[in-house]
């Protein structure tokens, strides 16, 4: 058997079709989702970027004891395990952080799709639509960003459709092949948010007024109510765009007769607030300001394609991130280490049975290995029935009843503060239980 798994950074699980949203237009996953599990309850772990994928590779919840780090000798990945028994694997991306923290490290052959040589003189160039002082850490990225995509004219340009069809050569190049791992990783929808012009103009046909592209990971007040919604369609547009080229993927994989053995994996790494809970962005960049992960940010868009499988499924358990490793090893009847996570086959087979009863999504906010002080974030703790976001001082504990108020914006922890307890001592054995220092403990699990 053979897979690929792609993942597509910052796409929100509700701004695609098949997991409901009204306007989107994501055409190639919602044709891949009528042939496919969708899981609607899965959420990330360890946040943001680095963090969620090494959750992915390892199958460990990293974040009670480290945060933005480089992949360790010490810590096998799945891919390893998948090389030890005869499998080809690849990575194709254009995800530069991968390089950076080293989770390339075990891919026999890696492609990194990147900006043009000398991209770099182009920052002088760059004119910014909005004051700086409205972008995230003073439009700093926007002007590298922007410098990074200068030279780009046509929707093929684009670092989703370069990496895209990298991808589909990879493929052919191994046509005739069998037990092939392939990672694919885009970096889009992450922002800036600034797609052809045709997919703006899909959403947002007739807008005047202050361009917004790259958010300012702050408060939704800083934006007028039409320059927010400019803002949504930017980043339907960057869903749409990419939806497009990921379909080419998909494509190639039917185009080459190779859907009756492999097995397709799509998820995302996290979300982003687009105005709810009154921000926008996913974190804070206030050390003092840690923000709640609410399922706008912590849950992610999965879905699991089996060889052959030609009906679609739907499993409402609850899963995380560090679940993709110990399923594709079980997939691929390879044995691996003992892995926080738990494979999902059973689940893909038609099981109703629960896998977990809690996941924990923060990241890594004390004094261990790749902390940032900006990235501060609180702790969720979500079951099938609550949402509890919990630590540190002056934050105020939340406790939310997902089937009532699935939006999370009623706060009923003073009428059930019992169930707030009960969250919070699951909370601390989990942490004590991946090693985490008890004065973390101490200062984010209390309520």
């Amino acid at each position: 058997m053979n897979v690929v798994v792609v993942c597509i950074d910052t796409l929100r699980w509700d701004y695609v079709g098949c997991y409901g949203h009204p306007e989107a237009v994501t055409p190639a996953l919602d044709e891949f989702a009528r042939r496919a599990t969708r899981f609607d309850a899965a959420y990330c772990a360890s946040f943001p970027t680095v963090p969620m994928r090494m959750d992915a590779l390892t199958g460990q919840v990293g974040w009670p004891v480290y945060g933005w780090r480089r992949l360790r000798p010490t810590d096998t990945t799945f891919v390893q395990c998948l090389s030890g028994a005869g499998y080809h694997t690849g990575l194709v991306h254009d995800t530069a952080h991968l390089v950076g923290a080293d989770l390339a490290r075990d891919f026999a052959e890696r492609v990194f799709i990147g900006p043009p040589p000398g991209w770099e003189a182009n920052r002088f160039r760059v004119e910014c639509p909005v004051p700086r002082e409205h972008m995230r850490q003073n439009g700093v990225h926007f002007i590298t960003d922007r410098a990074r995509t200068m030279h780009y004219r046509h929707e093929a340009d684009w670092f989703v459709a370069r990496t895209m069809q990298a991808a589909c050569e990879w493929l052919e190049d191994y046509s005739r092949r069998d037990r092939l791992l392939l990672w694919v990783d885009t970096f889009e929808p992450h922002e800036d948010w600034m797609p052809p012009e045709h997919y703006v103009r899909m959403f947002s046909p007739d807008y005047r007024g202050a361009d917004y592209s790259y958010p300012n990971y702050g408060y939704a007040d800083r934006y007028a109510p039409h320059e927010l919604e400019r803002l949504r369609a930017r980043y339907r547009g960057e869903v749409a765009l990419t939806d497009r080229w990921l379909g080419h993927l998909l494509r190639q994989i039917e185009v080459l007769g190779r859907s009756d053995d492999t097995m397709v994996v799509v998820l995302s790494d996290h979300g982003m607030y687009l105005g709810e809970h009154d921000r926008v962005g996913k974190h804070t960049v206030d050390p003092d300001d840690p923000w709640p992960l609410y399922d706008q940010v912590a849950r992610i868009p999965l879905l699991i394609r089996m060889p052959g499988q030609t009906h679609a499924g739907r499993v409402s358990a609850l899963v995380q991130v560090a679940d993709l490793a110990p399923t594709i090893l079980d997939a691929c009847g390879v044995r691996g280490p003992a892995m926080a996570g738990r494979s999902l086959m059973p689940l893909l087979g038609g099981s109703p049975k629960d896998v977990h009863e809690h996941v924990f999504t923060s990241c890594h906010s004390h004094t261990g290995e790749g902390r940032i002080d900006y990235l501060r974030s609180r702790i969720t703790v979500t079951t099938p029935e609550w949402t509890l976001i919990t630590g540190p001082p002056p934050g105020a504990g939340a406790l939310y009843d997902r089937r009532r108020d699935p939006c999370q914006v009623r706060n009923r922890i003073g009428s059930y503060p019992e169930v707030a307890r009960d969250l919070r001592v699951a909370l601390i054995e989990f942490m004590r239980g991946c090693g985490a220092d008890e004065e973390y403990i101490g200062e984010f699990a209390r309520l």
